[in-house]
């Protein structure tokens, strides 16, 4: 769609529609993800700038003095620590069990299409997981690509509140990757018009406070950790960065799974 940079463009700053500033300065040797000190950082693919899409590097002196979430991460039956997990039963932005053993959390920008490549063609193959009780996946909202990406981000907040966060998030990435230049404005009233939903609530909801605030967790929790490009997971703490082959996925989570003592690995063929 129109907001998207051009491959190799430098994305747009975050802008938080009235707020502070959360411009992001570039830094050639930023760590990726730093969830603990060990943390494994997983990369498969030849070229892993091709991956990953418009990357954002912050420095140290950018990141917020402590994670947003909740605590460090609960632990999953079996003893496996899943770092920066909220497992909040009620988080209409989490998919799976709250007590499954392994948690994805996924850092992600509506407006990046590598993360729409990975809810397009990966997510779906990833839902036998979930079914199963193996594996919960987390949303966080990381809008850095455009300056529009954090106006969808609230949107996206304000389709949870009338229970379509996950089919807002389907439809937003589909509308995407539809031909003709476009603005978000006009994709996010063609998404609720296909959804059904209350058009004068959801512009209310996504105005208010309340999507502001829950955004800016996620992206204060992103930064506090080191992420610096979307998409980007962390698997029982593993990262994965970039929208990497179904396969890389099924490895992590089912290493994860033998490790926490649970599921039958079935991922992988």
């Amino acid at each position: 769609m129109s907001d998207a940079p051009k491959q190799g463009e430098q994305p747009a700053g975050r802008s938080s529609g009235g707020g502070a500033s959360w411009k992001v300065p570039l830094a050639a040797g930023a760590a990726l993800l730093l969830v603990t000190a060990a943390v494994a950082v997983v990369r498969f693919s030849e070229d892993p700038s091709e991956e990953t899409g418009g990357a954002r590097e912050a420095g140290a002196s950018d990141a917020p003095s402590g994670a947003a979430a909740d605590g460090p991460g609960d632990t999953a039956p079996g003893g496996a620590d899943t770092p920066m997990a909220r497992r909040q039963a009620d988080d209409p932005t989490a998919l799976g069990d709250v007590d499954a053993p392994v948690v994805m959390v996924v850092y992600s920008d509506y407006h990046c299409p590598y993360c729409g490549r990975w809810v397009q063609e990966t997510q779906p193959e990833l839902a036998h997981y979930v079914e199963s009780g193996d594996l919960r996946i987390e949303w966080r909202d990381f809008p850095v690509i455009t300056d529009t990406s954090e106006d969808v981000a609230r949107a996206s907040r304000a389709a949870a509140e009338q229970g379509a966060f996950w089919e807002f998030h389907e439809a937003y990435y589909a509308a995407a990757e539809e031909p003709g230049e476009r603005d978000a404005e006009q994709t996010l009233a063609e998404v609720v018009d296909e959804l059904g939903l209350d058009a004068g609530r959801f512009d209310e909801d996504r105005a208010a406070d309340a999507a502001a605030a829950q955004v800016e967790r996620d992206f204060s929790e992103g930064l506090s950790i080191g992420v610096t490009s979307t998409p980007a997971f962390l698997i029982n703490g593993r990262a994965v960065m970039g929208a990497q082959p179904l396969e890389v996925f099924e490895a992590v989570i089912d290493d994860s799974l033998e490790a926490a003592g649970a599921g039958d690995g079935g991922g992988r063929q």
